[in-house]
């Protein structure tokens, strides 16, 4: 899921098993994964109408420029993996 906050900060939802959501904002330098109370991430993030395959192109594009944390590479990169065989199956 791609979500953005008030300070029009885009972020890619890693992980959410309903009581914490992980996700990973956009910014300049290298990339985190930022860990959120589920009421926390609701209050803060909405949906952005982003498509999730363009979005993970673009932060991957910037993992490989600038670097990111192991965690925000390995859930970016299980996301994209995910998303490339569910689009496959249909094929």
């Amino acid at each position: 899921m791609v979500v953005t906050n008030g300070s029009r900060t885009t972020a890619i939802v890693i992980r959410n098993d309903g009581h914490k959501v992980t996700l990973v904002p956009m910014k300049s330098g290298k990339l985190s994964a930022k860990a959120l109370s589920f009421d926390e991430f609701k209050k803060e993030w909405r949906e952005a109408g982003y498509a999730l395959p363009l979005a993970l192109t673009t932060f991957l594009a910037h993992v490989m420029k600038r670097g990111a944390s192991l965690e925000a590479t390995r859930g970016l990169e299980k996301l994209a993996a995910r998303d490339r065989y569910v689009v496959a199956s249909l094929f």
